[in-house]
């Protein structure tokens, strides 16, 4: 499991940010995030600050119309 705070924006601002709150507790290899956002997340220490920006396709999945 990887517990985190994380926003995520488009070209507008912010969609969805979670630092205001409790942090999200998500299960790597399940599916849950993206191929690329696990790639990323894996092997950062405990306590690491940082920031990454991912093409919407990469992040979320090509669109489905």
């Amino acid at each position: 499991f990887l517990t985190l705070h994380y926003r995520l924006a488009g070209p507008a601002g912010d969609v969805i940010n979670t630092f205001a709150d409790k942090p999200a507790t998500l299960s790597l290899g399940t599916g849950e995030l993206s191929p690329a956002m696990e790639q990323r997340l894996l092997g950062l220490a405990e306590g690491t600050r940082t920031t990454f920006e991912l093409p919407a396709g990469e992040a979320f999945g090509e669109r489905n119309p």
